[in-house]
């Protein structure tokens, strides 16, 4: 294994999940796991085998670097990603000029500029190709005070709510399937894991005008999904051992009119995610989210009775959504922020704030203060 010095204190060496030895998942895992447990002490952790399984499969779409952190004895003491979209993305003309980056420090070895330093790595890798934008999601308080003091800009929130299947609303589940049958009896429901040929040009086009409709603050960010596109995330995921489905309605005239889809892994069968829900402008105000969402959730029930909870997210203004997921039975649970720098204003706070530190040492060196 190849180890790159990065500070006197710190080194680091870039690794493939997909051929990484034992060793280094296990120094994964020990601040991954140390990480979550922190912020999330009455979860279950994450299966190890499907968090293998998940970042050892990359996507053509997206290009992933992936860094593990150890200080001097050899301890794990962060883990970071930086990651971009390649040419093959249909969005990539759009938002070629953005990277995402994420950083975790073991709590242990936070206040230590352990993240400082390793910005300013991940900042170097931006600029070498020629990234102008970086942006990072965040979930916990001590994350976004660490965005905050290098002047990051919150340019998006979404809440994330969970709903326990013991806990659900059933009746308002039935009401508004129901109804929508009883007033809408030509709309019909088709459920899919792949989508079929006949209408993969229709569904890419209607997916893609309905998600960036959605609330999405001051973030750059465009969603382009493609016939092409779209068969490469689907074989994707079943090589994640990830199963998505997808349920859409359709109108008499063939019109795709609603979409939703889920995310279950049979490793971790106690959860589903549901991503996205979304209504054509051309068929609003018929009751169609609702009945979605309901229709689903009958979906989910017969098809995985193992299930304890789902998880959604969306903008915390997007207030229709939350009231129907609100009646349904989904209660809040966290809030992401999505923060964003030019890369030349981060760059600028980063060494700001190492030449604060170097000025304060050699100042309480003089003075006879410890370091």
């Amino acid at each position: 294994m190849c180890f790159e010095q990065i500070s006197e204190n710190l080194q680091a060496i870039v690794y493939d999940p997909k051929d990484a030895p034992e060793e280094l998942w296990s120094a994964w895992f020990a601040v991954s796991e140390s990480v979550f447990r922190e912020f999330n002490p009455k979860s279950r952790l994450p299966d190890r085998n499907a968090a293998k399984r998940r970042l050892s499969v990359a996507s053509p779409l997206y290009r992933t670097e992936r860094t593990l952190v150890f200080d001097n004895t050899e301890t794990p003491v962060a883990v970071m990603s930086f990651s971009y979209e390649t040419q093959l993305s249909p969005s990539y003309e759009l938002d070629r000029n953005i990277c995402h980056m994420n950083i975790l420090v073991e709590k242990a070895f936070r206040r230590k500029r352990i993240a400082t330093q390793l910005l300013r790595e991940l900042l170097k890798k931006a600029r070498k190709i020629q990234k102008t934008t970086i942006a990072g999601e965040i979930d916990n308080t001590p994350a976004r005070k660490f965005c905050e003091a290098y002047a990051g800009e919150v340019v998006h929130k979404e809440v994330q709510h969970r709903m326990y299947m013991d806990g659900a609303n059933w009746e308002a589940a039935a009401e508004w399937r129901e109804n929508g049958r009883n007033k809408f009896p030509d709309t019909t429901f088709e459920f899919f894991q792949d989508c079929p040929a006949a209408d993969i040009q229709a569904f890419c086009r209607t997916y893609t005008e309905i998600i960036n409709e959605r609330p999405t603050g001051d973030m750059q960010q465009t969603i382009i999904t493609t016939p092409a596109s779209r068969r490469i995330e689907e074989e994707n995921l079943k090589k994640k051992g990830v199963k998505w489905y997808t349920l859409i309605s359709r109108e008499k005239n063939g019109d795709i009119s609603a979409m939703t889809d889920i995310m279950y892994h049979r490793r971790e069968p106690h959860k589903i995610i549901q991503y996205f829900t979304g209504v054509s402008a051309r068929h609003r105000r018929k009751g169609l989210a609702k009945r979605l969402k309901a229709e689903m959730l009958y979906l989910m029930r017969e098809k995985f009775p193992e299930v304890e909870y789902i998880t959604t997210t969306m903008a915390p203004d997007n207030r229709p959504m939350q009231a129907i997921n609100a009646k349904l039975g989904f209660k809040l649970r966290k809030t992401d922020y999505v923060y964003q720098w030019t890369l030349t204003d981060l760059e600028r706070q980063v060494e700001m704030h190492l030449q604060t530190v170097k000025k304060r040492r050699k100042r309480d060196c003089q003075t006879g203060f410890p370091g």
